[in-house]
């Protein structure tokens, strides 16, 4: 039987080559966000669903060997607190910020919106459908015009008996009054919902 005294040899043998591979690195783990399938981090010439991309940089890449530039996008999975170029589905903003990471104008400062996920109570810059609002507030965090204000949402969760600035679809409503809560232009008054449904 000679193949007894090969089988420690080829044990110790398969315990250097795993210890090898393990000192080399090439049997580190890789962490979930490093792995071939996420785009996080890389620069592309369209934006694929699922991403949003927080810089943009005009150059040659995406122009198709052409001699004009075009954007390539640094993509960003969306979450909430993400400062980005554009919203994302199922996410609001709750302020705008100005400056050349979005721009695809050299020289010419862009807006970049901070996302947040929507919950009753946020004062937002814009409202999912699945949201109303019960007053509006002035100031400059959703302005698209640098120094000038804008409006910004309360956003609430629809239920019955709740006066809302709109009535949200599933609903209706039972009374309403005027007030100023609602109003888009300041001074003047608008309409509000007994919501009903």
């Amino acid at each position: 039987m000679p193949a007894a005294p090969t089988r420690p040899f080829r044990i110790l043998l398969a315990v250097l080559a795993a210890v090898a591979l393990l000192f080399s690195g090439a049997a580190a783990a890789t962490p979930a966000s490093a792995t071939a399938s996420s785009l996080d981090g890389a620069w592309a010439c369209t934006v694929p669903t699922g991403y949003v991309y927080d810089q943009v940089q005009m150059n040659r890449s995406c122009s198709g060997g052409g001699s004009w530039s075009s954007p390539q996008y640094h993509l960003v999975t969306p979450y909430d607190g993400l400062t980005a170029c554009v919203s994302a589905p199922g996410f609001v903003y709750d302020s705008i910020s100005w400056g050349s990471a979005c721009s695809q104008i050299s020289g010419v400062q862009s807006n970049a919106f901070h996302l947040r996920k929507p919950y009753d109570g946020l004062v937002a810059c814009d409202g999912p459908r699945d949201f109303t609002y019960d007053y509006l507030v002035w100031g400059l965090a959703c302005s698209t015009v640098q120094g000038v204000q804008s409006n910004a949402f309360h956003l609430r969760k629809p239920v019955s008996g709740m006066w809302a600035c709109d009535v949200p679809t599933g609903f209706t409503y039972t009374a309403t009054t005027q007030n100023y809560d609602c109003s888009t232009y300041r001074g003047a008054t608008s309409t509000k919902f007994l919501l009903a449904g």
